[in-house]
């Protein structure tokens, strides 16, 4: 018999009886007669439970040990959908709309232009550990949860020194493969809209982590479904609708235990409205990561050329999303979002209403539509013999005297072969 010290302190439990948050401090067997690395280990999710009662008879559980955040995602209950009505009328605390009292401002410590050289590392880096990762879940299955994570967050440390400089650098290097492409634009998107949001850096670290890990659960998919240029049927549909799961076992099976993290990838898909899946959350049933992490997918799919949809310019894109403010997306994460990205983001090719052509190279935080823009083509879209940078807010506001320039549309990244990363690494 095992010694009574060995259970002091523990209730023995039914497997059936497990609840998310339950720290399981003994089996009831060896360790080494199951799959379950770790000698104690926190419940994270039902597929834990499961897994838990297909090997033991019983367990031992802690109760001085019970972790109440993981306890509060309950992810596995469908709430009643509410209408679009109701959810604009959705009461979220201070602290469920992400909008603190005191929000830490973070300042640029680093000019642009010295911080993309740094950033263009980071990014060719992460970009390799990422497409490495992906082309191995696409083989076998598994991956190295540490080596994201390690390939993040410099990324993140960049985002902190220059909100500006590898957003501008990531809309600029669009890359062929959909899934890691997506991952890492993600991963700088939620970065830039966690540092707006005042949120530490710690967890803006996070939020990082969890939107690039978020679509994982493709990898799982066929890749004659994920590059399909047909619009999926009702039966594609599901399946690809599948990967929010399949990612949360995914990571769940390659350990990741941050539940904020997983959370997030389980709920990135729900809707303010509830019209989302795959649970038909609503409002503040949606944890914060997940909503943070819905915004910057949307945005990220919209601007992004697929098999089956073309890319929308960052300035529909934010019109898309500024239009599904407490519909689709909560309106406080709208607002600091378009913030923290602009309506027209620095690196992206505009043409003014003189038929001008140049290219954003700052933001105006007091007159979001009047950014600093570098001249790159002349009106007949002949190459201008000296570039110059005008700054659209500076204009005169005199009612009585015209506005000289102003932007009329946003061109795709590839207008007229300009190339903007040419023009901030020369």
């Amino acid at each position: 018999m095992e010694p009574q010290a060995k259970y002091k302190g523990l209730l023995r439990t039914n497997p059936t009886d497990l609840t998310v948050g339950m720290y399981v401090a003994q089996l009831d067997r060896d360790w080494a007669e199951t799959n379950f690395p770790l000698q104690g280990f926190y419940v994270r999710n039902q597929r834990m439970i499961e897994r838990i009662d297909k090997a033991c008879a019983y367990v031992f559980v802690d109760p001085r040990r019970y972790d109440s955040k993981l306890g509060e995602v309950k992810l596995h209950a469908v709430p009643n959908k509410i209408t679009k009505h109701e959810a604009a009328k959705v009461k979220l605390s201070a602290r469920e709309r992400l909008v603190p009292k005191q929000p830490k401002v973070y300042r640029d410590t680093v000019a642009i232009n010295e911080e993309l050289p740094v950033a263009t590392t980071s990014l060719a880096e992460a970009e390799e550990i990422l497409q490495t990762c992906v082309v191995k879940l696409q083989s076998n299955g598994g991956f190295d949860v540490n080596a994201i994570e390690n390939a993040i967050t410099p990324l993140v440390h960049s985002v902190m020194r220059n909100g500006t400089a590898l957003a501008a650098l990531t809309r600029m290097r669009r890359m062929d493969d959909y899934i890691f492409s997506h991952a890492i634009s993600c991963s700088v998107w939620g970065a830039v809209l966690a540092r707006e949001l005042g949120l530490p850096p710690r967890d803006v670290n996070d939020v990082a982590l969890a939107c690039t890990l978020m679509d994982m659960g493709k990898t799982t998919l066929p890749l004659e479904l994920l590059r399909s240029p047909d619009e999926p049927t009702e039966e594609e549909w599901a399946l690809l609708r599948s990967h929010v799961q399949r990612g949360a076992d995914l990571l769940d099976e390659n350990g990741v235990a941050d539940a904020r993290v997983l959370s997030a990838i389980q709920t990135h898909h729900e809707r303010h409205d509830g019209s989302g899946y795959p649970h038909g959350l609503a409002g503040n049933k949606i944890p914060a990561f997940g909503r943070i992490a819905g915004i910057v997918d949307s945005y990220d799919a919209m601007i992004t050329e697929r098999p089956y949809a073309k890319a929308k310019s960052s300035y529909q894109a934010i019109q898309e999303i500024q239009k599904n403010a407490d519909v689709l997306f909560q309106k406080e994460l709208v607002d600091y979002f378009i913030r923290a990205i602009g309506v027209f983001p620095v690196g992206s090719i505009v043409e003014l209403n003189t038929g001008e052509v140049g290219v954003v190279t700052s933001q105006s935080m007091d007159h979001r539509l009047k950014p600093k823009v570098m001249l790159i083509l002349e009106a007949d879209k002949q190459p201008r013999k000296h570039l110059v940078i005008i700054d659209l807010s500076a204009q005169q506001t005199d009612p009585n005297t015209p506005l000289m320039w102003w932007i009329t549309k946003e061109l795709p990244g590839n207008a007229y072969g300009i190339d903007p990363q040419k023009y901030f690494l020369d």
